[in-house]
């Protein structure tokens, strides 16, 4: 009996080697088992454990009695192999939430005691964040998986890891006790935590799994009647408008401007609402007088909203131009012509504010630099730049010319970044460091704004050019929106946040052709254009109902530009709505054909795989130095990967290096001191690594440690996870040969649709290949899959709607960008062997159980 209790721990722990080896694992705790909490001698402080979801135990942290900004604590050991990268991953449900609805809650991870990673906009994230009132991932688990220091790690066999609840922070904030929040509720449950050596995590089989959320309906409400209830807000506010005189701030004045000319509003055509925006021109003319020529006002934006104003009702102001400003004896013309022309000057001059060259941020600031020309070329010709000139600001702005740096008052550029810095890539993206999320979705505000500032008149074309550029930079977001439902549970789509490189709320809002923003929202660059494709995703929105509770969140707030938007969106909404039936959906949108973006300009990517959707950021905010990391949003119907993973690079290397400081938490944004976390006693754990520099080419006053574009920019970057093998030639210019991994052969190219013959391809540039090893395989389902409860309003709607499949773009609009080819390589089926892995593995067990047993029975 003995010898056969030996047989048999031998026979399965040949086996579980085997599985682990496998699937990369090298170990696993098991929270709210007691059994597996002792192996790993878990240390628990502020900490229970809960039945959570499918019948699973999971432990949270909790928060102190009296709430500080650290919360409960769990500290345990875990293997780790002494050779190879290892990678920490944790195991969430996706349905979670937090009930804050400012700031969200956090799971930081600390090896050996020291803070991996930073807190705000890191190469390497948080372990968790936690969103209000919007699940990432219902029904299904996430898994969350962070690289281990392989300096901590190297030559160990064990660490010793901690997870700690903390709370949110404000990123923008500029005093401590604003940015570092509290934690004032328990974590989200921890179920699992991994320590592994493949890149992409993958559960064991037997792990229990939820499934897919059916059925999932379409919101019922709010409806038409939000357009009621808006008419009503806003001719309120039009009328305390024009009860008020004298000063008022640059918004209202442009809100006035839009009021008058809106057909339902009870500014239209009232001779009250054109006598408030002189009186109010007047009181800003007079304060910039009275501070000697200087120009105040909102950072970047200024005298802009004025100059809109005035570019809209010029003509009916025309009575009151050759009238004194009150108090003075200059004309109006041309005091205003002098405010504006201080303000456009301060706007695009270095001896000003000067231009910034972030694309939204430029955009925003030459948007309101062209309102100020404009203003003066309508009342006093002679003060404005050409408008050709003018006109050239904006085509910089909108990525269509190099960016010319700063100008002086005669519109003379400094070129301070060179002659070939270009805002936006090819592909119509923002150009910064890496694919950008929410932020990045402001352009679209801005970029319908400066296109309808560019029409002779409201019912004529604008730029050519700005309008099909404003069409290409909409529909290459799209693919950046993916399913899932709304924070009720009713089907929407929602903006990819999570390879952000400035974004830190997960998941990403409500989003269908762009964002729901300050200055604007859905279909204003739909209508604007009339492009059919982005009025296909406008209907999209309408047939989940998500329009009209965009609108009702955005009179929520209080801000009067975005009161000067809602003045359009009962027109827009009538003009989408009664379109014909266009055949166009949102390419993540179930249903809709397989497809890749790539955009090696910004080394981001997307797809869509047999309803697995895959984004990666392979330029990963590596602002100071290339750190050999990409950021991957792996979704399959089952479960979630978040993942910051380890990834090979070619580039040119400066021969200089930027060694990480001590610091914990990102200097990105202003007004956090390092030294008040240091006082808590949080160090970094990976200070003193020093990453290679990317040669910085045509920028003499480029320092190490300063954030630069290409300072951490590869010109190759190859990936494998999980079935699929990357590689993206981000190169203006060179040919890169890659070597195909061995198990990739006969795999198939899933951006040309060719299979793998040969161990290598010559990557030109720009090109992209992301080979798929499981082509020919359906999709695998695990095999611990539970169905998990509902979580929608029981009340809601269950109408179906049918999923039309996106057809060519019409050769009358502006074509999609082409996808990128590569070159075809030997067609080659994977062996039995590479196939049967596990089964190959077991029999191997087999066979050492048995050759162990026989040197027992001799014995």
């Amino acid at each position: 009996m003995k010898q056969l209790h030996v047989w048999l721990f031998l026979f399965f722990y040949a086996i579980s080697t085997v599985v682990f080896a496998e699937s990369g694992l090298v170990d696993a705790v098991q929270f709210g088992n007691s059994a597996s909490e002792q192996e790993h001698r878990i240390e628990p402080v502020l900490s229970d454990v809960v039945d959570g979801a499918l019948g699973l135990k999971a432990r949270r942290l909790l928060p102190e009695a009296e709430p500080n900004w650290q919360g409960g604590k769990i500290t345990f050991m875990m293997k780790v192999d002494p050779e190879k990268p290892n990678y920490f991953t944790a195991k969430f449900w996706g349905g979670d939430t937090c009930s804050d609805d400012e700031h969200e809650l956090r799971l930081c991870l600390y090896v050996e005691g020291k803070q991996l990673g930073t807190r705000h906009l890191g190469a390497i994230d948080m372990l968790d964040i936690m969103k209000y009132d919007l699940p990432r991932y219902p029904g299904r688990f996430l898994y969350a998986t962070r690289p281990l220091p392989i300096h901590m790690t190297k030559g160990k066999t064990e660490i010793e890891i901690t997870i700690e609840g903390q709370g949110g922070i404000n990123g923008y904030a500029s005093k401590i006790d604003d940015y570092q929040h509290k934690m004032t509720e328990p974590s989200r449950g921890i179920y699992r935590a991994y320590v592994h050596t493949d890149a992409c995590f993958q559960p064991l089989e037997d792990e229990v799994q939820g499934a897919p959320p059916v059925d999932i309906p379409v919101r019922p409400e709010p409806g038409i009647e939000v357009l009621e209830e808006l008419k009503k807000e806003l001719n309120d506010r039009s009328d305390m408008e024009m009860a008020r005189g004298g000063r008022k701030h640059e918004y209202n004045i442009q809100y006035l401007a839009y009021a008058y000319e809106t057909s339902w509003n009870t500014a239209y055509q009232n001779p009250l609402a054109l006598e408030r925006i002189v009186e109010a021109i007047d009181a800003h003319y007079l304060e910039f007088r009275d501070n000697d020529g200087k120009i105040e006002g909102v950072r970047w934006i200024f005298k802009g909203p004025i100059g809109d104003a005035i570019r809209l009702r010029y003509k009916d102001l025309e009575p009151w131009l050759d009238e004194d400003v009150p108090g003075t004896s200059r004309k109006r013309r041309k005091a205003w012509a002098e405010l504006m022309e201080a303000s456009r000057n301060h706007n695009s001059s270095a001896a000003g504010e000067g231009r910034r060259s972030y694309t939204n941020q430029c955009m925003i600031k030459d948007q309101n630099t062209y309102y100020c020309n404009l203003a003066i070329a309508r009342i006093y010709p002679s003060k404005a730049w050409p408008e050709e000139k003018a006109r050239l600001m904006l085509y910089e702005a909108m990525g269509l010319e190099p960016f010319s740096g700063s100008w002086d008052e005669r519109a003379r550029p400094d070129w301070r970044e060179g002659k070939n810095k270009m805002l936006l890539t090819e592909q119509a993206l923002t150009k910064e460091l890496g694919y950008v999320g929410a932020y990045g979705e402001i352009i679209s505000d801005s970029g319908v704004a400066i296109y309808e500032a560019t029409k002779p008149a409201p019912d004529k074309e604008g730029d050519p050019r700005i309008k099909a550029q404003l069409i290409k930079m909409i529909r290459a977001r799209a693919p950046f929106r993916y399913p899932l439902m709304d924070k009720d549970g009713y089907r929407s789509m929602n903006q990819e946040a999570l390879i952000g490189w400035r974004d830190w709320k997960y998941p990403g809002g409500v989003i269908y052709d762009q964002t729901n923003g300050r200055d604007g929202g859905a279909f204003d660059v739909a209508v604007a254009t009339g492009d059919r494709v982005l009025l296909g995703y406008g209907q999209q929105m309408l047939e989940d109902n998500q329009f009209f509770a965009a609108v009702k969140e955005r009179m929520a707030h209080r801000h009067t530009n975005s009161k000067t938007y809602l003045l359009g969106v009962p027109e827009r909404y009538e003009i989408v709505a009664s379109q014909e039936p266009q055949p166009y959906r949102l390419p993540m949108t179930p249903g809709q054909p397989d497809f890749v973006f790539a955009d090696p300009g910004n080394g981001v990517l997307a797809f869509k795989d047999r309803e697995m959707i895959f984004y990666a950021s392979l330029y990963w905010r590596a602002r100071h130095a290339v750190n050999n990391l990409a950021r991957v949003h792996y979704m399959t119907p089952y479960m979630e990967r978040d993942s910051i993973v380890n990834i090979e690079t070619v580039f040119e290397d400066s021969g200089k290096v930027y060694t990480i400081p001590e610091r914990t938490n990102m200097e990105f944004s202003r007004g956090r001191e390092e030294g008040w976390y240091t006082q808590q006693g949080i160090y970094q754990a990976m200070e003193g690594v020093e990453y290679p520099i990317a040669k910085v080419k045509g920028d003499d006053n480029y320092k190490v440690g300063d954030e630069h574009l290409q300072a951490g920019r590869a010109q190759l970057y190859t990936m494998t996870y999980g079935p699929y093998f990357i590689a993206m030639n981000c190169d203006d210019s060179e040919t890169f040969r890659v070597n195909i991994p061995e198990e990739f052969l006969g795999s198939k190219d899933l951006v040309s649709g060719q299979l793998v013959k040969f161990p290598v391809a010559n990557l030109r540039s720009g090109i992209t290949i992301v080979l798929c090893k499981t082509w020919n395989e359906e999709p695998e389902i695990p095999a611990g899959v539970v169905e998990a409860l509902p979580e929608v309003n029981e009340d809601a709607s269950k109408e179906e709607v049918e999923t039309v499949v996106v057809e060519d773009v019409p050769s009358e609009e502006p074509a999609a960008e082409p996808p990128v080819k590569t070159e075809p390589v030997v067609e080659q089926q994977r062996s039995w062997i590479q196939d049967n892995v596990l089964i190959v593995g077991i029999a191997s067990a087999l066979i050492v159980t048995v050759v162990l047993a026989g040197l027992f029975r001799k014995r």
